[in-house]
């Protein structure tokens, strides 16, 4: 028997229609492989929102942010250009982020840079108003102006425009950032002027007291049933405010030794720092006078209300 089986020739492989050799697939094997390219492609959407929104999530309130700018710049101004340019393309803008995009669920980062944007687009506002009153009007701040109210969260596809498609929010903050650096340097050049004295500095001051006190009051209403987005978006407010103002006092600096204001203007900004370094890890609402858990709106709130305090004592003494 051993020997027949020996001794008998191999089998050729099958042919086909065209005389090619044929190869037949096991099924079993097959539904293996299929399965687990399921689970792989199951498992890579289940990773991509998470871990695509933990790296993007960037709180940053680095309080020491800085921009270069001559004497004959406003440095308040370049701060404001270089903030937008850190948060749209550096961090990425998330408010305008859509819906297949992992970073759209956020909650706290976009509505800090809300905050942000409110609080450069309420200052940028103030200062051209009193440039022009001084004479000092510019095309490009006017521009600049214009962009900063863009809506903050317009994506490029838009199905309410005419043609479905809309400049972006981030392009748009973008390129008012542009035209905040150029009139920097129409500033360095000598072709137009802002004013210097006590009374542009007050209207300033004023400006920037009137946005935290909205802050406030919208952290003091409870936040309309939304605690967390009106944190998020005051402590923006605060922080976008804190270098604004940190840089004000740079442009001012003249001015403020000579009234005597500098170290009342420290410890403004000082209050203010403090809202600004508020980051809990979950942002709670707990009795006022409760031991826990802690009340982060109220904390903030406080903080909020002594700087605008201390501005209005600004103000008041730079009448």
């Amino acid at each position: 028997m051993a020997e027949e089986f020996a001794s008998a020739p191999a089998q050729p492989p099958p042919k086909g229609a065209d005389g090619g050799d044929v190869f037949f697939s096991s099924p079993g094997l097959m539904r293996p492989l299929s399965r687990l390219a399921g689970l792989g492609v199951l498992l890579a959407l289940l990773l991509y929102y998470p871990v695509g929104a933990w790296r993007a999530d960037i709180i940053d309130d680095d309080p020491a942010f800085t921009a270069a700018a001559t004497p004959a710049q406003s440095r308040a101004l370049a701060v404001a250009a270089a903030l937008l340019h850190r948060e749209v393309d550096q961090h990425g803008w998330i408010p305008s982020q859509p819906f297949f995009m992992p970073a759209a669920l956020l909650r706290a980062m976009p509505n800090y840079q809300l905050g942000m944007a409110a609080a450069i687009a309420r200052f940028t506002t103030a200062f051209h108003d009193h440039a022009a009153a001084d004479g000092g009007a510019d095309p490009d701040l006017t521009r600049a102006v214009a962009l900063i109210h863009y809506p903050p969260d317009l994506w490029m596809i838009d199905p309410a425009a005419p043609w479905g498609t809309v400049p972006s929010s981030d392009k748009q903050f973008r390129n008012a950032a542009w035209e905040m650096q150029a009139y920097n340097r129409h500033l360095a050049a000598g072709t137009t002027h802002y004013g210097r004295g006590p009374e542009t500095l007050r209207a300033l001051v004023r400006s920037i007291a009137w946005e935290l006190d909205s802050a406030a009051a919208l952290l003091d209403a409870g936040g309309q049933g939304h605690p967390a987005r009106a944190f998020w978006q005051a402590k923006g407010r605060a922080y976008a405010d804190l270098l604004l103002l940190r840089a004000l006092g740079q442009d001012y600096d003249g001015l403020l030794r000579q009234r005597g204001l500098s170290g009342r203007w420290r410890e403004m900004t000082d209050s203010l720092a403090a809202a600004a370094r508020l980051h809990p890890l979950l942002v709670l609402t707990g009795r006022e006078d409760g031991l826990l858990p802690p009340n982060h709106p109220a904390a903030l709130g406080f903080h909020l209300l002594r700087a605008e305090s201390r501005l209005g004592e600004l103000a008041g003494a730079l009448s």
